[in-house]
């Protein structure tokens, strides 16, 4: 077989397995599948014939929904392709594959965290002790955060005895004594092309609930989560999270022990003020102390939550009894219509789980999530039970945000962004924030370092960048860049500069022109002769260039205390040093059949499985945005397929796209966890694609 451990078979049980059969997973420690192995390590190679018959027999991975409304972005069950891997892989006589792919992943080898270091860590005050004889045991700890106003976008749970952590919850408390907090959310209304597009977008002040917010929960086999892009939960400064740990032994660990447990919570936070665009909240179903007796104890229990207002159904967290033999949980819209979110038609309490959807759940005001549940009491005739589950959701209506970038008091200018050129090396920016232009993890689509000591402007397409340097007095040069900084021909754009004096006689403002012009043959800039002054801190020359940037004119306002300062040697050092980050590169260049294209797309994907191995964040956005090029060009083709294969064709370039994108996200922000889960989405892409060709 050309399949082999390395390349095929680990992504494969680190998608599905690993979280479970690891150092510190709840599966029995000597069957451990995060490494290759060796004689006195044995790792998947000594259980692939196990692994071969658990797979074919069903009994692994365990998942209990059943298929037919299996949408969650964290199921366990593989899908036949899988299979087929790892059955010809074994059957192959299971070869290893690439040496640098034999060790286990990050955070699967029993130390660290497999999202990446956490901006939080919540960790118990003092270890909790489950004393010999005693099979269950509870804790509660509570930490109060130092932290800014922001979101989470992600948490990972860390018990530090995972075969008897049974499960772990978050709940994020306000800060005391606290009022409500509102924020400003744009109301989304129906597209209507006649619309004013100037007209300002309506919004309304939204008050957020007081505390305690679910954040999430941890039960056996479960992987670290992250909400989908643009997501989070509100954290305020001050706040306090509270973790409940339960306990409970397996057969395997024996009750004679005493056993010593402290867990931890990571939690991932926003790095960018405009990286969080959605609000997540939560509803509880049904109660912790449902009470059964009579006949009510032999019929189905049905509770239900009824979303307040227009949202998006991120996940599905139950907390049920292990008396529980059946649990459904559907929707029902407000026209009547239900649909099937979760069910489980035999339930077993060793592998539960939480359920999180692929896309979120598009869901109108008054929809009720309803949670349907049967019980297996025996002969008791009265009992408690528990029997909730929360829902995570995102309102509909979008934040909104603060400016990234204010502008200066003076000028004032249309454009996003000014940069000095003494912000090339390092030094303070004139626009508030810009200084953060250099920062590796910053979301900027380009690196807006001057490449010629000038004032740097984003313009309002958020497309076009401009540089305007003085470099002599009376010359002004104005450079036009694209969106990853590569300059456009000077001749493609036309523009003015304008001097602006107040007439005391007239009291009026007088406007003086002065054309700018292509310049030399082969100049990348344009030009514009302008009174032969030195500027200087007393007398700065001030003045605004009118551009026009496809069809429309923009103003730009300019401020000289100085003649633009050229970068030095040492300085375009620096900046070549960041030119992973400033996304310059080549043309793509296409192949002229599409099977050649599934074939360039399959090269990227694994030029970007080994950069996340090697953990080369800044070094993704060249194949990753070289794939999105192909992918583009895939969704007007499809001339050689079936109608109904043209579609999937189109289908999977369009995610293709939308994942490299998030892929090159995840890279600027060295955000190992996001990075991990969107390759997976990106690869699922390039395998339909690959299929159809």
């Amino acid at each position: 077989t050309d399949l082999n451990f390395g390349s095929d078979v680990r992504p494969i049980l680190r998608k599905h397995c690993m979280g479970c059969h690891s150092l510190k997973g709840p599966a029995p420690s000597y069957v451990d599948l995060t490494t290759y192995g060796t004689d006195r390590a044995p790792g998947a190679r000594a259980w692939a014939t196990a692994i071969e018959e658990e797979i074919m027999t069903g009994r692994m991975p365990p998942w209990q929904a059943d298929e037919r409304f299996d949408h969650y972005a964290n199921s366990r069950r593989m899908t036949q392709e899988e299979v087929d891997i790892i059955v010809g892989w074994v059957q192959g006589g299971a070869p290893q594959g690439p040496r640098r792919n034999l060790p286990a992943p990050q955070g699967y080898g029993g130390e660290g965290w497999v999202l990446g270091e956490p901006d939080v860590v919540v960790e118990a005050p003092e270890a909790f002790l489950l004393p010999g004889g005693e099979i269950e045991g509870s804790t509660t700890f509570s930490v109060a955060v130092e932290v800014e106003d922001g979101w989470v976008t992600g948490l990972e749970f860390q018990p530090q005895n995972s075969g008897v952590v049974y499960r772990m919850v978050a709940w994020l408390h306000d800060p005391s004594g606290t009022d409500p907090e509102s924020l400003e959310v744009e109301i989304q209304v129906p597209y209507d092309p006649f619309r004013d597009e100037n007209e300002k977008e309506p919004s309304r002040m939204r008050e957020l609930p007081l505390g305690p917010h679910y954040l999430g929960q941890w039960l056996r086999g479960d992987a670290p989560v992250l909400f989908p892009p643009e997501m989070g939960r509100r954290i305020r400064k001050g706040s306090t999270i509270e973790v409940q740990v339960d306990y409970r032994r397996r057969e395997m660990d024996g009750y004679d022990s005493e056993i010593s447990d402290r867990s931890q919570l990571g939690l991932f936070l926003s790095q960018e003020v405009d990286e969080v665009d959605l609000m997540i909240e939560s509803g509880t179903v049904g109660t912790s102390e449902l009470e059964l007796k009579g006949k009510k104890a032999r019929k189905p229990v049905e509770v239900s939550f009824s979303l307040p207002e227009d949202a998006r159904l991120v996940g599905l967290a139950p907390n049920v009894s292990d008396r529980l033999s059946s649990l459904h949980v559907k929707m029902t819209y407000p026209d009547g219509q239900e649909d099937t979110l979760l069910l489980i038609e035999d339930y077993d309490a060793e592998v539960p789980a939480s359920f999180l959807f692929s896309e979120p759940l598009v869901t109108p005001a008054g929809s009720r999530v309803s949670m349907i549940g049967t019980f297996d009491l025996g002969d008791e005739k009265r009992t408690v039970e528990t029997f909730e589950m929360e829902v995570l959701y995102a309102i509909n209506d979008h934040l909104v945000l603060p400016e990234v970038i204010e502008p200066r008091k003076a000028p004032k200018t249309s454009g996003g962004m000014i940069l000095t050129g003494d912000s090339f090396g390092g030094g303070d920016a004139v626009a508030g924030g810009a200084s953060e232009a250099l920062d590796p993890r910053a979301t900027a689509h380009m690196d807006h370092s001057p490449l010629h000591g000038g004032q740097f402007f984003m313009a309002p397409n958020q497309y076009h960048h401009l540089e305007g340097t003085l470099p002599v007095a009376g010359r002004f040069e104005l450079y036009v860049y694209d969106d990853f900084k590569k300059p456009l021909d000077p001749r493609n754009f036309a523009g003015r500069v304008v001097f602006e004096d107040w007439d005391d006689d007239k009291k009026e403002w007088i406007e003086t022109d002065y054309p700018m012009t292509f310049g030399e043959p082969g100049i990348e800039h344009l030009l514009a002769q302008l009174p032969a002054g030195l500027p200087s801190s007393e007398e700065p020359l001030e003045f605004f260039a009118s551009v026009w940037l496809a069809g429309e004119q923009h103003r730009f306002d300019f401020y000289f205390d100085a003649l633009s300062k050229p970068p030095t040697a040492a300085e375009l050092a620096e900046y070549a040093s960041l030119q992973a980050h400033s996304h310059i590169r080549p043309p793509t260049v296409i192949p002229e059949t599409e099977a050649e294209i599934a074939a360039e797309l399959e090269l990227r994907r694994d030029v970007l499985a080994e950069l996340i191995d090697q953990r080369e964040w800044l070094a993704l956005h060249l194949p990753a945005l070289e794939a999105r090029d192909l992918a583009e060009v895939l969704t007007e083709l499809g001339d050689s397929l079936s109608a109904r294969d043209a579609g999937s064709l189109r289908q999977a370039a369009g995610r293709l796209m939308q994942a490299a994108y998030d892929l090159d996200r995840a890279g600027d922000l060295s955000d190992a966890g996001r990075a991990t889960i969107v390759f997976d989405r990106f690869s699922a892409a390039i395998e339909t694609v690959s299929a159809l060709y």
